[in-house]
Order: C-alpha cells, then sequence, then structure tokens
C-alpha cells in the first residue's frame, strides 16, 4: 500500500465495516495508518472543591488550561467520533483538551506544509513512514529519540515494548521524528476446495512451493493459480517489498545515500514475480485485471491463491464465500519469511508551545488504553508487545503473531515516497514483458540516483 491511500472506513480488518478501497486508500490509512497525535485542553472540574492534593491531581494541574491541536487523515468518515469516545479518560484524568481536526488525504501534503510553516502549528499529528523524514528534515517535527522524550527513564520499560524494526526504519541519520502506532501487512489467502481438487495436500511456504502448487491449480479452466497486485496504480511495490526483505536487502542502502535497484535481492526478487506471469502462466497477464477485480475472481472460487491485505478477513467472513478458505503469512525466500508494511506515527510539532502536554498526549496514543481500541476498530496491528487489537479474534490474534515476529517495514527517507513509485513503475514494466528484469532495474537505478542528487 502506499502512503497515500486510506480515506473512509474499510473493513474492520485493517479497520473499518464498509466496502474495500483502493489500495492507495488502505495503505494512507495503513500506512499513514500510523498513530496521530490529539490535541489536549484544560483539565476537568475545580481542584479547590477537593479536600486534598494527590498524585493523580499533580499531575493533572500540570497541564491546567492547556489546550492541544490535533491532526489527522481519517480511516472512517466516523474517526472524530470514535478517537472522541477513546479520548475522554485521557482529557478526564490530565484536564488537557483535544481540538481535532480533519485533514483530507487528498490535500493532507499541502495542508501539512501551510499549518507547519505558520506560527501555530498542530501540536500532534499522524505522518507516515513515506511522509515522516521528508516533513522531520525540513525542520518542523520535534526530534523524539532524545533523553527528555523517548529515551527518558521514566519511559524505558514501555521502550522496551516496541518492536525494535519500527523505531529502527522509522530512524533516519540518527532522528526519530515520530513514534510508531500502527503498521499494516499483507497475507496470502487460498481455496481449500481448489487446492484439495487440484492435489495439493500441503501450503507452499516459499516462492518455488507456490509456483508448484499454482500450476497444479491453474490447468483447471478459468482459474488461476495466483494473484497480486501488479501496477503502481495498485501500488504493486507494496505487495512485493517482502519479497527483497526475505532475500536480505532493500531498495536503498542503509546509510540512504544510494538506491539499490539493481542489486541482486531486488532483482532476484522482482524476476520471481515476473515469472509467475510470464514463465508460469499462474497468474493473469498484467492489466487484465486490478486489485478489486482480482479479489472479485477469488470470491468467486476462481484463483487458489491471493495476496492482499488483512483488511480483506471481515468481508470475507460477512460475505460467506462458497469454499472453505484460510491464510497464511507471504510467502519467503532463502529460509526468511517477513511481513512488510509501512508505518504511520504519532509526531510533536517542533514549535510547539506545550510539548510536555503534547508528549503525554503521544503517550496515550500508543498506550494499551488507546491502541487496544482503535487499532482493533480500524484492523491495524499494534507496534508493541502490550497492546492487543485482537479482541478475541482468532484470525486477527494470528495476524498479529506474524506481525510481532517477523515485522520488517518500510526505511524512512525524505525521497522514499518517489522511490518506491519508481520500483513500483519497474515492477510493472518487466511483468508486462515490455522489459526484461535487469533493463527494468538499470533504467530504476538511474532514475532513483536523480532523485536522491535532486
Amino acid at each position: 500500500m502506499t502512503d497515500k491511500g486510506d480515506r473512509s472506513k474499510d473493513p474492520p480488518a485493517a479497520g473499518g465495516n464498509e466496502p474495500v478501497e483502493s489500495r492507495r486508500d488502505f495503505l494512507k490509512k495503513a500506512v499513514a495508518a500510523g498513530l496521530a497525535l490529539p490535541a489536549a485542553g484544560a483539565i476537568v472540574g475545580p481542584a479547590a472543591a477537593r479536600p486534598s492534593i494527590i498524585v493523580r491531581d499533580r499531575a493533572r494541574s500540570q497541564f491546567e488550561g492547556v489546550t492541544l491541536q490535533f491532526a489527522k487523515a481519517p480511516f472512517g468518515t466516523d474517526e472524530k467520533d470514535v478517537i472522541a469516545k477513546l479520548l475522554k479518560p485521557f482529557e478526564a484524568r490530565t484536564g488537557i483538551k483535544i481540538r481535532h481536526t480533519i485533514v483530507p488525504w487528498q490535500t493532507e501534503g499541502a495542508a501539512y506544509a501551510t499549518n507547519y510553516a505558520g506560527p501555530n502549528p498542530y501540536d500532534v499529528s499522524y505522518q507516515t513512514s513515506t511522509d515522516l523524514t521528508s516533513l522531520g528534515t525540513k525542520g518542523v517535527l520535534e526530534v523524539l529519540n532524545s533523553p527528555q522524550w523517548l529515551n527518558a527513564p521514566a519511559f524505558r520499560e514501555t521502550r522496551s515494548k516496541f518492536i525494535p524494526n519500527t523505531l529502527k526504519k522509522s530512524t533516519y541519520q540518527g532522528k526519530l521524528w515520530g513514534l510508531p502506532c500502527i503498521i499494516g501487512g499483507t497475507v496470502v489467502y487460498y481455496n481449500k476446495d481448489l487446492l484439495s481438487e487440484a492435489g495439493v495436500r500441503r501450503i507452499p511456504t516459499n516462492v518455488v512451493e507456490l509456483a508448484a502448487a499454482a500450476r497444479r491449480v491453474t490447468d483447471a479452466p478459468n482459474i488461476w493459480g495466483f494473484s497480486v497486485p501488479m501496477t503502481d496504480k495498485d501500488f504493486t511495490w507494496y505487495f512485493h517489498y517482502h519479497n527483497v526483505h526475505n532475500r536480505g536487502g532493500d531498495i536503498i542502502s542503509k546509510d540512504g545515500r544510494r538506491v539499490t535497484f539493481t542489486s541482486g535481492a531486488v532483482m532476484q526478487a522482482t524476476q520471481a514475480s515476473v515469472d509467475l506471469i510470464l514463465k508460469h502462466k499462474v497468474q493473469p497477464p498484467v492489466g487484465q485485471y486490478d486489485r478489486e477485480g482480482a479479489v472479485a475472481l477469488f470470491k468467486a472460487g476462481r484463483i487458489a491463491f491471493l495476496q492482499d491485505e488483512p483488511l480483506r478477513l471481515a468481508v470475507f467472513r460477512k460475505e460467506d464465500l462458497p469454499f472453505d478458505w484460510d491464510f497464511v503469512n507471504p510467502f519467503g525466500a532463502a529460509g526468511r519469511r517477513t511481513i512488510f508494511s509501512t508505518t504511520g506515527h504519532w509526531v510533536m510539532a517542533s514549535k510547539g508551545k506545550n510539548k510536555a502536554a503534547a508528549w503525554e498526549f503521544v503517550k496515550f496514543l500508543s498506550s494499551p488504553a488507546f491502541a487496544n481500541e482503535f487499532g482493533a476498530y480500524y484492523g491495524w496491528a499494534p507496534v508493541r508487545s502490550d497492546v492487543n487489537t485482537a479482541k478475541g479474534d482468532a484470525q486477527v490474534a494470528r495476524v498479529n503473531r506474524y506481525v510481532l515476529k517477523g515485522w520488517d517495514g518500510l526505511p524512512t527517507h525524505p525521497k522514499m515516497a518517489q522511490l518506491t513509485s519508481v520500483y513500483g513503475q519497474a515492477i510493472e514494466a518487466a511483468a508486462t514483458g515490455n522489459k526484461s528484469v535487469a533493463a527494468a532495474m538499470r533504467k530504476a537505478q538511474a532514475d532513483g540516483t536523480r532523485i536522491l542528487k535532486g
């Protein structure tokens, strides 16, 4: 998913309860899909009415009269009400008043640029991993990995609960501008009936086994063995990135100074995906079906393996598909089997006038008190071991276990949004047969190098 997508409430699996939107919609949800930071306000109730001051009241009175400006692009049309309900205990405990502004996904880039350039920026907002560092390097976001915030002794135990990779991948040149709060991921759904009819008794664990199983299913008329989004329009890079990580690589060097599209890991991962279409012919040709078209084919019993997001879980269960199905985490390579997604973050304004209150708010947004319910409602996986978004749902709990065990997300970089688009275009060009994998990645290398130097 690209980070520029989700704007309405998708099925609760990843977030909502309405028809699933485009990849762009879910990603922005997701990938920005991190936690947004609300604004805080004045305390509730007169302290003078109490017979004595206790620790709870002291902590609350410290923020007496504070109002925080909080901004976020919404995951659903009802998000403002959902958040307001979850913030009531925080506002009652701290006395902080949150003033929540909805920033539309379509205009968020310009809206945040204008707001942060002004004298009264949003104290807390939600930013995705593709946007995080482009804002941070402009100096408008507070650096959070400092002794005052993330590295404070009082936060040490909580910090240890974060998936280490979420903090690592969100840090750029030693600076962390946002506290990770939400991640997504992809899974592979499979049609048990089709596999049984084709004599496939064992679910694949890697791409070689996938190709073999998919070929057996594809022998049947009007049936495809596998499908995954393959066009830049459907954010193909998001669905293929784990293949690169499974081979120990990335599209950018660890120091962020060089693109690595022509590296062995990227070339091998792309070739494996292209082969499923052009060599093994187990996947529809690029352009024959878009992402939603492929999902419709799966629901009609015409695709054996479908790679998509966990947000489909609730939809498939609600629609009571006419066959037995299940899902696994994406297939691996060379013994590795990672889960990929972008990351959502809560950020603080560097020019904020109430940073202590803003950090208090960010901590709350990241905590189980908020993240459990918010993540469960919108279908996000947790970034902390003490956050549980499953709410007793065994399938969601399984997704969360995949994530906590094997998540390896997008490294943040000021130009990452442009680089992922270059990657997606290269995958599509190779998968259509218009270019060889080597030629497509050479062009991506040249384009990406120009972007980094620009």
